[in-house]
């Protein structure tokens, strides 16, 4: 499966110095780009782990970190065979802000992360067949076909295939 997390390219300008001594630039590191790189995003969930069940089980994410700290449990998924890449933090949504939003976004029916796929429709039966309830078939829009699925820890997911 070709699915990826959330992405963004920010490219910005080197910014030279007057500096007479000032250090040489140095090259970003293993799978980063010059400028801004996204290396994670959080969505808030109900359960954490009903939500690592869903998002490693039923979407076929791999998990990352999961480290507890008293009541805190910081708990990551990326892209299989993508250990390096954007991570999804699955935060408990214990902060009456974040449980709010969460629920608002549900609410009004917008996705708390959308995921790209290569091949939409394969993806989706193959979801189905793990049990999940999509809320949105695939559908094509202007540049893309999307669905949306419930994630069973309070949030809607988009799936996109970007067109050829």
């Amino acid at each position: 499966m070709k699915t990826l997390l959330l992405s963004l390219l920010v490219l910005a300008s080197a910014c030279g110095s007057s500096q007479p001594h000032a250090a040489a630039p140095q090259p970003p590191a293993a799978g980063l780009h010059k400028g801004l790189n996204i290396k994670l995003a959080t969505i808030y969930v109900d359960d954490q782990d009903k939500c690592l069940h869903f998002y490693t089980d039923v979407l076929g994410f791999a998990k990352k970190d999961d480290v507890t700290n008293g009541p805190y449990r910081w708990l990551t998924v990326t892209a299989p065979g993508d250990s390096d890449g954007t991570q999804l933090l699955l935060a408990l949504n214990d902060n009456p802000a974040a449980k709010a939003y969460q629920q608002a976004m549900f609410q009004q029916n917008q996705p708390a992360a959308m995921f790209f796929t290569d091949d939409i429709k394969a993806d989706v039966e193959r979801i189905k067949a793990h049990g999940a309830d999509f809320t949105m078939p695939p559908t094509d829009i202007t540049v893309s076909t999307i669905a949306q699925l419930k994630d069973t820890c309070g949030n809607l997911i988009q799936l996109t295939q970007l067109a050829h």
